[in-house]
């Protein structure tokens, strides 16, 4: 890929904040953002360039979208935070609609029908079985503001950053799917509106957890692309696999009054809506 694309243009700028907004929410992947503006192979090359000698042209392509996505969480977070404390269970059923609204558009541009062999169904199953069995662990998470801040709770931070941002790479599966997965989302966003609102006293999660999204976004670049461009169809189908798994861990129960059975039943269509309306504009794989 010719190097002059990677350029500073400040027009990337609104195309990094769309990336946060979805990367706040357990959903549509920033990775999958990118893919629908158009800029998906240049993001990951960007980032697989950081560690060369072509690491100036890479920085100066990916700043633009680093500002927009601060810009993004910064300003966002705090209302994600308010409906996920104060409207639960339809908050969860928004984001399930937007993860199954992801899933046309990836068996799209999977090629299913022309590409898809057993070994590609059997990898879908395995998504699914995973994430049901880590859906299993988080029942029960503790309440965001009670978060702990010891050294096994920093290091778990890390690492669910570090998973989060390998994630987020991938066409398709959202960084904070994950963190809700493993139970850290929740805390991670209540962190970022403690610390809009200048309460420096939850600076260690959001530290560790940045130094796992940093780590893991200059490791899993690499290996995505390599994945991608050698085992494009086979990377899909668990990609697709993980998307209908991530459904268990996201569900938050039955609505429990009538209001809410409604405002659910709108709400998950929406995020359906939103979602698929986004994959329909896009017609070629990355």
């Amino acid at each position: 890929m010719e190097l002059n694309i990677y350029m500073f243009n400040w027009k990337n700028v609104p195309k990094g904040f769309l990336m946060g907004i979805v990367e706040l929410v357990p959903g549509v992947s920033s990775g999958t953002m990118a893919l629908l503006l158009g800029i998906y192979d240049q993001f990951l090359g960007a980032i697989s360039r950081i560690v060369s000698k072509y690491y100036k042209q890479a920085l100066a392509f990916l700043l633009p979208l680093v500002i927009g996505m601060a810009i993004a969480i910064l300003t966002m977070s705090s209302v994600l935070d308010y409906f996920l404390q104060n409207h639960t269970i339809p908050t969860h059923w928004f984001f399930m609609g937007m993860v199954l609204g992801v899933i046309p558009m990836m068996i799209r541009i999977s090629n299913v029908k022309a590409e898809f062999r057993a070994i590609h169904f059997i990898l879908i199953l395995i998504g699914i079985a995973i994430l049901y069995a880590m859906s299993m662990f988080n029942a029960d998470a503790p309440p965001a503001s009670s978060a702990g801040m010891g050294a096994g709770d920093l290091i778990k931070y890390f690492v669910t950053g570090v998973l989060a941002a390998s994630m987020m790479l991938l066409p398709g599966i959202s960084g904070s799917l994950v963190m809700l997965i493993l139970g850290v989302y929740p805390v991670v966003i209540y962190a970022i509106n403690e610390f809009t609102s200048l309460n420096f006293e939850v600076l260690p999660i959001l530290i560790s957890t940045g130094l796992g999204i940093v780590t893991g976004v200059l490791v899993a670049s690499r290996i995505i692309s390599h994945l991608l461009k050698n085992y494009t169809y086979l990377t899909y189908a668990a990609i697709i696999g993980l998307l209908f798994g991530s459904t268990f861990a996201i569900y938050p129960g039955l609505p429990v009054s009538a209001a809410s059975w409604i405002v659910s039943i709108i709400v998950f269509i929406s995020g359906l809506f939103i979602s698929y309306i986004f994959g329909k504009q896009q017609n070629d794989t990355p």
